[in-house]
């Protein structure tokens, strides 16, 4: 009896499934069905010339979670060239989440774009929704796909980073939620580029849970991220805490409900007054990178007290690196010469032999600073320290400005801190100076004057 009543139960939910199923199959026929004769107009609609009519059609698609209506969204609304209605586009996705023939085609659409290397703004809100859905294989495959962009010698690095930018831009929660995803991956903690844009993303979106994360986050990152969290933290709290994560949980615990964040004008602290101990610096800017490298002009001008100071100061903040950072030297004239072709362990050894390498330094013709840049990107740094006393001369790029735009571009896929350091610069706001200025404040570093 107990047999046949089992046997009874299992087709009772066997016929549940069927039907559920069936009814499912219904209502996606019935949707289909219903976008199919709503197409027309909303194409014809987001065709228009008014912006507010397109944004209008976008927000239609919202009725018709289909493959096709996704389809629409990618092609026409994500391809826009007007941000409201690209915004309005990404948000409809975003409703699909968990629609999984909707979250098919995207997928087939990113691993599209992927394979022939041309992933564009489109591409990254297409993965952004995916990254979001809480559909199990949906996540995975998404999941998948970070690392192989990671992988990608073509413009991968640059889908992660601009994904976390566009996140952050966002703001929303669902966005943030999917930044939190981020930081949980292995990808987060292998791929410097993606864990710093990450951080950044969720240090400019002025949401609790974002700084949750981010205090969180200070016990298991390192660096110049860590450096990142504290900045950031110090700047909307007006607490110094340094790096003790313990100091700003309690912070947060007594003031996180009722916290209102300050105005982003009134945040700007420059890393040597967070407060967080050093265990090195470099003519007073504080080193808290674990890979770096150094840069030193040793041209011709730099004769005299000026590249005796710099040795000097080089060889104190070498002699000072912990153990396990990892660092590099670099030396500029006309020509670009390196200590060691990788960055070294900061050993007893390695460090002797460095600051043999800066003392032994000759003076030379011209001062190539693109060169010297260029090459720093050749290695694997979280950090640079570009020491120099006058404006370019020499070497492939001369124009100050030209530098800065070609140097912050290059960096867009790094996220490398390049702290800058000029020596004896003059006037406030000529041109060296505003090329250092510009240098240090477009790629996520601080700019120190030594006026001598």
């Amino acid at each position: 009896m107990r047999g046949r009543t089992c046997r009874w139960s299992a087709v009772l939910v066997l016929a549940c499934f069927v039907f559920a199923v069936a009814l499912r199959g219904a209502e996606d026929s019935k949707e289909a069905k219903e976008f199919k004769n709503a197409r027309r107009g909303i194409q014809q609609q987001m065709k228009s010339r008014k912006p507010e009519a397109r944004v209008a059609a976008v927000r239609k698609l919202a009725n018709y979670p289909t493959a096709e209506a996704a389809k629409l969204l990618v092609q026409m609304g994500l391809a826009s060239p007007d941000d409201e209605v690209r915004r309005a586009s990404y948000d409809t996705l975003l409703s699909f989440k968990d629609n999984q023939d909707a979250c098919d085609f995207l997928l087939g659409e990113v691993k599209r774009d992927m394979k022939r290397g041309n992933a564009d703004p489109g591409t990254c809100a297409s993965l952004a929704v995916l990254l979001a859905s809480k559909l199990n294989d949906v996540e995975k495959e998404s999941l998948k796909l970070l690392e192989q962009a990671a992988a990608s010698p073509e413009g991968g690095l640059l889908l992660l980073v601009s994904l976390a930018d566009d996140l952050g831009t966002a703001g929303d929660e669902v966005s943030v939620s999917t930044l939190v995803k981020l930081t949980k991956s292995p990808l987060f903690l292998r791929e410097f580029a993606l864990r710093r844009s990450v951080i950044q993303a969720l240090a400019g979106v002025d949401q609790p849970e974002a700084v949750e994360v981010l205090i969180d986050l200070l016990t298991t990152v390192q660096g110049e991220v860590r450096a990142d969290i504290v900045q950031y933290l110090t700047g909307i709290s007006g607490e110094q805490h340094g790096l003790d994560g313990e100091a700003w949980l309690a912070w947060w615990e007594a003031n996180g409900d009722d916290f209102k964040f300050p105005p982003a004008a009134h945040r700007a602290i420059a890393r040597a007054e967070m407060g967080a101990k050093a265990s090195s610096s470099y003519y007073g800017l504080p080193v808290y990178a674990s890979r770096l490298l150094f840069v030193m002009d040793t041209s011709a001008s730099m004769r005299g007290g000026r590249i005796e100071a710099a040795k000097r100061e080089l060889i104190k903040a070498i002699n000072d690196l912990p153990p396990g950072v990892y660092f590099g030297v670099l030396v500029f004239n006309s020509r670009v010469g390196t200590w060691s072709k990788y960055l070294m362990v900061a050993s007893p050894q390695n460090k002797e032999q460095a600051a043999a390498f800066v003392q032994a330094q000759v003076l030379s013709l011209q001062t190539a600073s693109y060169d010297a840049l260029e090459a720093a990107f050749n290695f694997d740094t979280e950090a640079i320290y570009f020491l120099t006393d006058g404006a370019p001369y020499g070497g492939k790029i001369v124009r100050p400005d030209e530098i800065v735009e070609v140097i912050t571009r290059l960096n867009r896929t790094r996220r490398v801190t390049i702290n800058s350091i000029g020596i004896g610069v003059g006037a406030a706001g000529n041109v060296f100076d505003t090329f250092l200025k510009s240098l240090a404040a477009r790629n996520y570093g601080d700019y120190k004057r030594v006026d001598q």
